[in-house]
């Protein structure tokens, strides 16, 4: 029987972002820095838009604020959610709705837990941010991962193997044999499990991480793209032909996948466009300039949290260039006004939605590890992303790029949002602690121990037990060489050649 051709219609639903919203998670996904870099770029080449100066009329003392004013200012900062449409040209003679007083949107305030006297503040210059390594922030991410039983111990050796370019610098089954080694008979790991563990970490941050070659991060990268037609040729091509890409054999691709010159510089900009070595957005970090995007200080009321303004500027929109508009006859000049207004209030609302995301993100924090800004590390409660995202109703994804590269100035110092997060470490008949307090505890035990004879992990769990923390001896070792602390056999040599 012949097959005779036709046409099928097929009706489906498919998820696009709009150009607003793709400049909106750009944004937020920013540092302080990168906003203030794309800012000044867009500034250059767009004259529409424009930085107010600053407006010192502003007497009125944030400490001397009442319950009823700041309950205002918070009541205001809803009071503008609706999104621009960017796309809707009838919306460009409107007033600029957008200019707004950004200390009434953006300051708000947490209920006050202490009322004591407020602390002398510290300007964020006399703090010193540590460097944060490939490895640290991949045990960031593994400590709030809920691994199952065994699965952390994995996780920890196949971080330690990742070297600085991102890659495991052992096979599987040589890991796998070390790990065994290690760890006693009893718990064998097998290469399944050890296989299931690293699949979880490839989804970590960076993409493309803890691959063993090239080829498996950049398909790592390119599994974590959107699927379009480019994306599924640029997996084949990793996958089945990374010969011809890495000899440049660009005549053959093109013949091979049926490509025109367009198509082909397409593809090759979208491989480009990937990190062949994802580990190296690490290093280096040690000269990176901090500018801090939310403070916190203590008034009468509790902690104020407030927007740092030097990383929020206030943009508004050159009315006399619009009002140019009316007058214009050459619609080619006036069209070219509109695309540079539509960038432009796009910029600013994009900006107001960053502000606002880590404003909220940065009050939960605050009310959550209130105790933390009194007493400090061993009062850290525990805290993960899936908890803030269910509280302000927010997807993971975007506490994630809330609090990568974020940081806080309080009076204890200047932080990166994601160090207020914190896996619980279960207690029998008590609150859990977070693994944070209990690396505090364990750091002040040993700064307090007898240098002549250190204490044992097994005496660190005794003395932990005396406080009611309850935690295994394995974990103490793990967060003691997380605090890059030595055995207690090693402290004794090393105390003794001190000496």
């Amino acid at each position: 029987m012949a097959l005779m051709p036709g046409l099928q219609i097929n009706i489906g639903q498919q998820l696009k972002l709009t150009p607003q919203l793709q400049q909106s998670i750009k944004i937020l996904q920013y540092s302080a820095l990168e906003v203030q870099q794309t800012i000044e770029a867009t500034l250059e080449v767009n004259y529409l838009l424009e930085v107010e100066e600053e407006q010192d009329n502003d007497n009125e003392s944030l400490e001397s604020l009442t319950d009823k004013q700041l309950e205002k200012n918070e009541n205001s900062s809803s009071t503008d959610e609706q999104p621009i449409d960017i796309n809707n040209s009838d919306n460009l003679s409107e007033d600029l709705e957008i200019d707004c007083n950004w200390d009434e949107v953006y300051t708000d305030h947490t209920p006050a837990v202490s009322t004591q006297s407020s602390e002398d503040y510290v300007s964020a210059e006399n703090y010193t941010a540590s460097e944060k390594t490939l490895h640290d922030h991949l045990y960031w991410q593994s400590d709030i991962f809920p691994w199952d039983d065994g699965q952390e111990v994995l996780a920890s050796y196949i971080i330690d193997d990742i070297n600085e370019e991102g890659y495991l610098s052992s096979d599987l089954n040589t890991l796998l044999n070390s790990i065994n080694q290690k760890e006693s008979p009893e718990t064998a790991y097998t290469l399944e499990t050890l296989s299931r563990v690293l699949s979880t970490i490839q989804q970590f941050e960076p993409t493309g991480v803890a691959a063993q070659n090239v080829q498996e991060s950049l398909l790592l990268q390119l599994n974590a793209l959107p699927n379009n037609p480019f994306v599924v040729t640029a997996k084949q091509l990793v996958l089945n032909h990374f010969d011809w890409l890495s000899l440049h054999d660009h005549k053959r691709i093109k013949k091979f996948y049926s490509l025109n010159d367009e198509e082909l510089t397409t593809l090759l900009k979208l491989l480009q466009s990937l990190n062949p070595r994802p580990g190296r957005d690490f290093s280096n970090t040690q000269s990176e300039v901090i500018v801090p995007d939310l403070r916190i200080k203590r008034v009468k009321q509790g902690w104020l949290v407030e927007l740092n303004a030097n990383a929020f500027p206030r943009l508004s929109i050159n009315s006399a260039y619009v009002d140019l508009t009316k007058n214009l006859n050459d619609t080619e000049q006036s069209k070219k006004i509109k695309e540079q207004l539509i960038e432009a209030k796009g910029l600013i609302k994009s900006i107001h939605s960053r502000g606002e995301t880590l404003l909220r993100v940065g009050r939960f924090i605050v009310e959550k590890q209130s105790q933390f800004f009194e007493e400090g590390e061993q009062a850290m409660q525990p805290l993960v992303l899936r908890e803030v995202a269910e509280y302000l109703e927010l997807h993971e994804s975007t506490i994630s790029r809330a609090t990568t590269q974020k940081y806080m100035q309080t009076p204890r110092g200047t932080y990166e949002l994601k160090y207020f997060f914190s896996t619980g470490v279960s207690q029998y008949g008590s609150a859990d602690q977070s693994a944070t307090a209990i690396k505090s505890h364990i750091k002040g035990l040993i700064d307090k121990e007898d240098p002549k004879k250190p204490l044992s992990d097994n005496k660190l769990m005794a003395l932990l037990e005396e406080k009611e923390i309850t935690v295994a001896r394995r974990t103490i070792a793990k967060y003691r060489e997380a605090l890059n602390i030595p055995s207690s056999s090693e402290r004794k040599k090393l105390n003794k050649f001190k000496l």
